[in-house]
């Protein structure tokens, strides 16, 4: 049975939420506000957390700031829920990390779909982990336009124009490519950033690198926001403020 963490500190939407999770078959922990929320991520690892934004205390974004720095918290999937429902709010929350962002009141299948939705992708991602050894020795090394990288404990060459995008945690780069093969290696962001060449390749998250050549699609949602679809890839990339600049002077917005 999976494990839900509500931080919420409104009482009725608190006691729904925990209804509505039983009846899915969910095993459901409840804190009153984020300072205590964080001490039950650390007692019970959820699978899961739904997570208010604007609360007494600690609000929802320092919590998801808060958990961040630990890199085992930082892969559990965490749910905004809150009232607020401007553009700005939903850039915040994607930024620091959140997996999505459900607005009150809300629509309960939409809600336990995203759920579903989150917990299957956070299973897979696990599996993958397991699954792939991983060269603690790994070395990027850029060979007529390839990167030699360790699949499997196996020499493996990955041409560099065929990587769309790449995600990375503190410790693993999970590398996205144009034949929907997912390699992961002990990579972090900025190794990446500084190895590929930048004609090509742009940052746009503290936690993504995009092929500029695999864009399909730019969505512009304000002055400085925007979200870029990319082949290959279902969900659409959002574009942290930060990074805003470099893209416009890299791809026609």
């Amino acid at each position: 049975m999976k494990k839900i963490l509500i931080i919420e500190d409104n009482n009725s939407i608190r006691d729904n939420l925990t209804d509505l999770l039983e009846t899915n078959n969910f095993q459901v922990f409840a804190a009153l506000n984020g300072k205590e929320g964080i001490n039950l991520v650390a007692a019970i690892k959820p699978d899961l957390i739904l997570c208010d934004i604007m609360m007494y205390g600690l609000n929802g974004y320092e919590v998801k700031s808060e958990l961040q720095k630990n890199k085992s918290d930082a892969l559990i999937p965490f749910i905004f829920l809150t009232a607020k429902s401007e553009i700005r709010d939903v850039r915040k929350g994607m930024i620091l990390g959140a997996d999505d962002y459900i607005v009150k009141p809300f629509d309960n299948k939409e809600l336990i779909d995203s759920i579903n939705t989150r917990l299957e992708k956070s299973e897979k991602i696990a599996k993958l982990i397991n699954s792939t050894p991983v060269n603690e020795k790994n070395e990027l090394k850029n060979i007529k336009d390839r990167v030699l990288l360790t699949v499997n404990n196996q020499p493996k060459f990955l041409i560099l124009s065929d990587i769309v995008s790449i995600q990375a945690d503190a410790n693993y780069s999970w590398i996205f490519t144009v034949t929907e093969k997912k390699f992961i290696v002990r990579k972090i962001i900025k190794e990446w950033e500084e190895f590929l060449p930048k004609k090509d390749f742009l940052r746009i998250h503290q936690s993504h690198i995009i092929n500029i050549n695999h864009i399909e699609k730019i969505e512009k949602l304000s002055n400085r926001a925007f979200n870029i679809r990319m082949r290959k890839i279902k969900d659409a990339l959002p574009v942290s403020q930060r990074y805003t600049s470099v893209i416009k002077s890299k791809v026609s917005i």
